[in-house]
């Protein structure tokens, strides 16, 4: 696993050297393109062409305001990447932003992307036509990304009985993350189906579809979840439908919406529950269609039931992300294996768990060596339903995060909270004691949740474990960021939890929970004030009474002395 992680960290590596290279290489071949068209003097386009203008009003103070420092990754640029003649311009400084004109083809759609400006410190004319900002995307927390067409850009004509749908994707500039997203109808009929495979571009999908009698779902995944606040200029959506905002986001793992105005439920809501798989793989190396194997197990006290079964196909024809619905008994205990190929060379998947609207898993796994198959379970479990009752107890542990966190990186707000132990949230259930503990822990959240955990949204592991009674513990960072949890043994709550500070950050502290019906803190650590002052009472009539009795025996020995001083004359002389 470490290996594929280094693999991945190395990719990642080379895919944004390759990058900058590639822009620097482009805006130093056209910075005398761009010297020339920089200018105040106009341009004069030939027939076909149309004078493209970008106008900046920006004074010198607010650039100061707006950008204190020097910041590669948050300075403005502007993009044409549509275009017939490539252009990027970056303004490293106020010296740099100067008006920009360019001629473009009137017969074609050309895109015109400004980013981490103020929109009302530019104007876009085009053929002396003043245009709208068009599409604005989240870039860095402060100031947009905003796509604007020009020239001649087609777009659906529908009938009455038709609604627009039109879904804009920003692919950012992480080139690595590779989502695939789509729409589709009651039918399993892609509308849209698209994956992203170029970087700082706007796509724009627009189809007229009926709009009576009619459900849609909008399905979007991807290898890698990422926090927006870590980097600049991520990926990102809005998803319109007739006209109005019904999803948008700048950080996803998976997502799924349905919209229209005929979607049932899709499992009976009085007596099932729902379960969902997503699935994200881009594919081997070889190129070679292969499979994943699934099967679903309903686990009573008295025995386990085969549910259901399916298979997920993979290869160049297919789309790489998949997505299935599962109807089970309401408040049933079921357990999901996934099964990896055999001697495919994947170059690593991500899936999720999720019944009822609680994740129970939402990673990435790289299957590898005899780790070809992974249990999930979900649902209402039971000790003896699912575990060993002579070996084993039942562990539960159900987490909630906060609508919003009040966390600032980069000047906003982050959508996800990341799994992190030393600025997110991080859990381990292990031994207490350290020299009992093996190389990896028993559980811990990297088994089940990728890079964050989204806002708003519920969480659970339900896992059978050795049993034991305050030899294994509990542990999750101390600063929760305004999430909740409960930890169940059992099915019993367990409240018995204190902070301790970290083994090798002391600055650090986690909250521990003894995995025991017992008190596992030492008794005198946990005593109540009421206690406490009883044993002080206490204490104070023993001290009294000892003294007491120390006082009795001093009388009793000086009286015994006076007494031995009378009878003896010559005590006086001696002593």
């Amino acid at each position: 696993t470490e290996q594929i992680k280094n693999k991945i960290t190395l990719t990642f590596i080379i895919t944004a050297l390759a990058k900058v290279q590639m822009l620097f290489s482009k805006s130093t071949l056209l910075l005398p393109l761009l010297a020339s068209i920089s200018t105040a003097t106009a341009l004069n386009c030939t027939e076909g062409h149309a004078l493209l203008e970008v106008k900046y009003n920006m004074t010198e103070d607010t650039w100061n305001s707006t950008y204190p420092t020097a910041d590669t990754e948050n300075e403005p640029f502007l993009y044409l990447p549509g275009s017939s003649q490539f252009t990027l311009q970056n303004y490293h400084s106020f010296a740099d932003l100067v008006d920009f004109e360019q001629c473009l083809p009137r017969n074609e759609c050309s895109e015109v992307v400004v980013a981490s400006l103020p929109t009302n410190s530019y104007q876009i004319l085009f053929d002396g036509h003043s245009l709208d900002s068009g599409v604005e995307i989240p870039f860095n927390g402060k100031n947009p990304v905003t796509s604007t067409e020009v020239g001649t850009c087609t777009k659906p004509t529908c009938k009455d009985s038709e609604a627009l749908v039109d879904l804009q994707y920003w692919n950012g500039d992480l080139v690595f993350i590779g989502s695939t997203y789509r729409i589709e109808d009651q039918n399993g009929t892609y509308i849209i189906n698209a994956t992203s495979t170029s970087f700082d571009s706007l796509t724009r999908n627009r189809a007229c579809v009926p709009r009576d009698n009619s459900c849609y779902t909008f399905l979007i995944g991807n290898l890698i979840q990422w926090d927006p606040t870590l980097y600049v200029d991520t990926p990102s959506y809005n998803l319109f439908y007739d006209g109005k905002l019904i999803s948008k986001g700048d950080s996803w793992l998976f997502g799924v919406i349905q919209f229209g105005d005929s979607c049932q439920p899709r499992c009976n809501q009085d007596n099932e529950s729902i379960v969902e798989l997503f699935l994200y793989d881009d594919g081997s190396t070889s190129g070679a269609d292969y499979e994943y194997g699934w099967d679903l197990t309903l686990f009573t006290d008295d025995a386990s039931v085969p549910s259901s079964s399916g298979v997920v196909p993979i290869g160049p024809s297919k789309s790489p992300l998949y997505h299935e619905t599962i109807c089970t008994p309401k408040a049933s205990c079921s357990s999901f294996v996934i099964s990896a190929p055999e001697n495919v060379p994947i170059m690593g998947m991500s899936y999720a768990l999720a019944m009822d609207n609680t994740t129970y898993r939402m990673k990435q796994w790289y299957p590898i060596n005899k780790t070809s198959n992974q249990t999930t379970n979900m649902g209402s479990c039971t000790l003896r339903g699912l575990c060993d009752e002579h070996s084993q107890d039942l562990f539960e542990l159900e987490l909630h995060t906060p609508e919003r966190t009040e966390d600032m990186v980069n000047g906003r707000n982050s959508p996800v909270i990341r799994t992190d132990a030393s600025d997110g949230i991080s859990w381990v259930f292990d031994y207490s004691e350290v020299v009992k503990r093996d190389q990896l822990p028993i559980l811990t959240e990297s088994q089940y949740i990728g890079e964050a955990y989204e806002l708003d949204s519920s969480y659970r592991t339900v896992e059978c474990v050795p049993k034991s009674e305050c030899d294994l513990a509990f542990n999750i960072t101390a600063d929760l960021h305004g999430t909740s949890y409960t930890v169940r043994k059992n099915g019993v709550k367990l409240d018995d939890s204190r902070e301790l500070p970290d083994d090798f950050f002391t600055s650090r502290m986690w909250i521990m929970t003894p995995f025991g019906h017992q008190k596992c803190f030492p008794i005198e650590r946990r005593l109540s004030s009421g206690a406490i002052a009883g044993i002080i009472i206490a204490c104070l009539v023993v001290l009294s009474i000892t003294i007491g009795v120390i006082m009795g025996c001093l009388n009793r020995h000086k009286k015994r002395q006076n007494k031995f001083d009378e009878e003896d004359p010559l005590s006086e002389s001696l002593l």
